[in-house]
């Protein structure tokens, strides 16, 4: 009986020493690539199989969702990403429970507040929004569950954990989307609850990971205080950039329809295409960097995030020529009649707005950890004054074509003013 134990030791270590030899940075990557194909296909499914319009419900719906995301990613993840590595590992669990607990009360607060919008659009005669807006609420909710298990794992950089994580709940979430499609059930409210349900396999991570929770009760507030400290200044600027980005889904139904929604969810297709990279590359970042400050300091973290933006610049320009060349043939392959109307111009505005803001990410993270999270509150309202001025404007007039270019504008004015800003610090060091 010893002689198959003595036997794996050695295959697990190999094991393990290969898993250790590939950067992390892969791993992350990697794991974005799984979460982003399901994304991806997501809409694609719904757009081929139930049409423009239930393409278009979705894309809304979806961003209700994403300003929910935002919010709990300034309140809870952010700060556990920066104060957990400080932390001793006795304690670590404790304040693992604490995040957990801020997680599961901010999850019941916002789908309490869109069930409330969804009663208000009843009440206004808004039927299909206050559908959206009921399925929404609760989804929400099992959505930012499993995000909040990718999260806790990527803080410990435990970016191959993740990626089995995120391997199982892809899988089971193409397989409910196949399976409407296959049946002739698609649509966007049995999208959504598919993918409440299919999030509902993080309890199975929990179970597994509960060593790493405990849940003291004095500790909440204690530590609600130590990340409001931070979370205060992100949370204010998600809420603004979060409302003028996603503001443009809730303004384009009111005026061209929902229709038109879906339009623009189709041609959100191609932004979608470099998730793998930009949110990996985020994932990665915000843990990484907070590292190089601590070990190398303020001139390494400069250099680092540098190199990092000027590479992203280089492969947005190169991204955006491959939208402009094959971009419209690829969308109607994809999403057939949900991709009428999607042109050339479309496709290329809203792309660099999207990777505008995915421009962002390297100089956020090295703000962050540099402890100046009021500079990215002040860039926030720069980048909604904008969108709601000139933006609006141009979308009023130009239609979703014009949505990519406040995008754009305001994103270059918050990459000036926080580069200005870091440049000044490094030369003052």
């Amino acid at each position: 009986m010893s002689t198959p134990s003595v036997a794996a030791t050695p295959v697990a270590t190999a094991w393990q020493r290969r898993v250790k030899a590939v950067p992390r940075g892969l791993w992350g990557v990697a794991d974005q690539g799984v979460v982003s194909l399901a994304n991806f296909a997501t809409p694609v499914l719904i757009g081929r199989y139930g049409g423009q319009e239930e393409l278009g419900l979705y894309t809304l719906g979806l961003s209700v969702y994403l300003f929910v995301y935002a919010m709990a990613r300034s309140l809870v993840w952010t700060p556990y990403t920066k104060h957990a590595p400080a932390i001793d590992a006795n304690d670590l669990p404790s304040y693992t429970g604490s995040v957990s607990f801020h997680l599961a009360a901010y999850g019941a607060v916002s789908a309490a507040a869109i069930l409330g919008a969804a009663g208000i659009a009843l009440a206004a005669g808004q039927t299909q929004l206050a559908a959206v807006l009921a399925v929404v609420a609760p989804v929400s909710a099992a959505m930012l569950l499993r995000e909040h298990v990718r999260r806790l794992g990527m803080a410990k950089l435990d970016f191959v954990g993740v990626l089995v994580f995120d391997l199982v709940v892809a899988a089971l979430q193409l397989s409910a989307m196949l399976s409407l499609a296959a049946s002739g059930m698609m649509s966007a409210d049995r999208a959504f609850l598919a993918l409440a349900v299919t999030s509902l396999a993080s309890f199975g991570w929990i179970a597994l990971n509960h060593r790493e929770f405990c849940f003291k009760r004095e500790n909440w507030t204690p530590d609600w205080r130590k990340n409001w400290s931070l979370s205060k200044w992100l949370a204010a600027a998600a809420c603004l950039v979060t409302l003028g980005n996603q503001g443009y889904r809730w303004v384009l139904p009111a005026l061209a329809g929902i229709a038109e929604l879906g339009r623009l969810g189709a041609a959100q297709v191609m932004a979608q295409l470099t998730n793998p990279v930009v949110i990996g590359l985020s994932n990665y970042l915000a843990p990484v960097t907070a590292k190089v400050l601590a070990e190398e300091g303020l001139v390494a973290l400069y250099r680092t995030t540098l190199r990092v933006t000027l590479s992203m610049l280089v492969g947005i320009v190169l991204f955006l020529l491959l939208v402009g060349l094959v971009g419209v043939p690829l969308v109607e392959l994809l999403l057939a009649d949900a991709a009428r109307g999607v042109t050339t111009t479309l496709l290329v505005t809203l792309t660099a707005g999207a990777l505008s803001e995915a421009l962002l990410i390297p100089v956020q993270a090295a703000t962050v950890n540099r402890g100046h999270s009021h500079t990215i509150f002040y860039t926030a309202l720069a980048r909604l004054a904008i969108n709601l001025t000139l933006g609006f404007g141009l979308v009023g007039i130009y239609g979703a074509e014009a949505i990519g270019v406040g995008m754009v504008i305001g994103s270059a004015i918050a990459l000036a003013w926080q580069w200005i800003e870091f440049t000044g610090e490094v030369r003052r060091a």
